[in-house]
């Protein structure tokens, strides 16, 4: 199973229609609109307003990619939008190296404790959070809401579920600050990434707390500034982990470095830029969600806060071998809604199976996430990042305008 290539023409109608067929045998789909066919533009409806047409970013094939998941188990080809060149190369031999590895593991926690009434509770594995704020006639009114919100947590909860099909109430945390309340509203939503029904639900929730509190409060707030801001004690998305443990074989003779290399480079990496003011400990996750995010009708704008704490260790063994992780707290993915209702998004979430399950495609996130920061430090380590980037990163007219010059 190995992505058809073309050392010669690699780029012609040809050789596409050759991948296309290929793929198309490999998953039992067709792909009409990746490649090329048009669409009603009135699908658009609801996703852009003041349409005047379209920005086409190439997608490439990644992989395949053995994976170990709860949902995701077993071979995937991964499609990758992006315009920089050497990426999906890159992604495509970190890939590599997992498969021969055995494949990744990857789990996707669930920690939840019920309450009594199973309305109020924690659930960490699998949320998103969405603040509105109440106004208080007056200040000295805190106490007496504080007490009224314990007293009708699930009445609240039951009028801000009534607005969606996925997303459900799980905690509802007050803030208070003079006159007003922040309310955290912590939510599962099943296959949806969850914004716009989480902004539904809470407008339902804060008209409730209007009409039956109204001599305590008096006005509210819907949503308090961005959702794409990053909050470091805020639950958003879906916990998610990766690991594989590679061995020396094939750390030597696919990336042609050592294990104690790409640990020390890794250590050196965070280090270094956490004195710059790095926050997000890792190398470039960004990189792989953004071009699956793109190509499989994610919002690119939550890269920033699924990436931003996302971890990445390296731990090398006596024998040589090198246990790799990333683990990302906030994935923020779904299957139904927004840009998934796209054609073209729709074959990229059917390429990998993803159709319906967003926790599945969490699970094959976290592993191209994995294959990048590999793929990355082999690459460093082995001082072959450079010379890759000058190959595969600049088009034939570039190469050959410098070739007897500097770039």
């Amino acid at each position: 199973m190995k992505i058809p290539r073309f050392t010669d023409a690699d780029y012609s109608r040809d050789a596409i229609t050759t991948r296309l067929h290929w793929l198309e045998d490999c998953t039992g789909r067709s792909f009409p609109h990746l490649s090329g066919k048009s669409y009603p533009t009135e699908l658009v409806n609801g996703t852009c307003e003041n349409l005047v047409g379209f920005v086409d970013i190439p997608v490439g094939l990644a992989g395949p990619v053995r994976i170990n998941g709860v949902r995701a188990q077993g071979n995937f080809v991964v499609p990758l939008a992006t315009t920089e060149g050497t990426l999906v190369a890159s992604f495509s031999r970190g890939m590599r190296v997992i498969t021969a590895s055995g494949g990744c593991n990857v789990t996707a926690p669930n920690n939840s404790n019920a309450s009594t009434d199973g309305t109020v509770y924690r659930f960490l594995g699998d949320a998103l959070t969405k603040v509105s704020a109440v106004v208080l006639r007056d200040a000295s009114l805190a106490m007496r809401f504080d007490a009224w919100l314990r007293s009708n947590t699930t009445a609240i909860a039951n009028a801000a579920n009534a607005t969606s099909r996925y997303a459900r109430v799980r905690e509802i945390s007050p803030l208070f600050h003079g006159e007003l309340v922040g309310l955290s509203f912590l939510y599962e939503t099943g296959q949806a990434m969850g914004l716009n029904m989480a902004t539904k639900a809470n407008e339902a929730a804060c008209q409730y707390i209007l009409a039956n509190a109204g001599d305590i409060v008096c006005d509210y707030y819907n949503t308090l500034g961005g959702d794409k801001r990053f909050v470091p004690n805020e639950a958003k998305g879906r916990y998610v982990e990766a690991s594989v443990l590679i061995p020396k074989e094939v750390i030597e003779n696919t990336m042609r470095t050592t294990a104690t290399r790409m640990s020390r480079f890794l250590r050196a990496c965070n280090a270094l830029l956490a004195q710059r003011g790095a926050t997000a400990p890792n190398i470039h996750v960004s990189n792989a969600l953004t071009a699956l995010f793109i190509a499989c009708g994610q919002d690119p704008a939550f890269v920033t806060v699924s990436f931003k704490n996302a971890c990445t260790t390296f731990e090398p063994r006596e024998n040589g071998d090198l246990l790799a992780s990333v683990t990302l707290p906030n994935m923020i993915v779904g299957t139904v809604g927004g840009g998934t209702r796209l054609p073209v998004q729709q074959e990229c979430l059917a390429m990998i199976n993803c159709e319906d399950d967003a926790r599945k495609l969490s699970e094959i996130a976290a592993s191209v996430a994995l294959a990048g920061e590999i793929s990355v430090a082999g690459a460093i380590t082995a001082r072959e990042f450079t010379r890759a980037h000058t190959t595969l990163g600049r088009s034939v007219s570039d190469r050959s305008t410098s070739a007897g010059g500097k770039a």
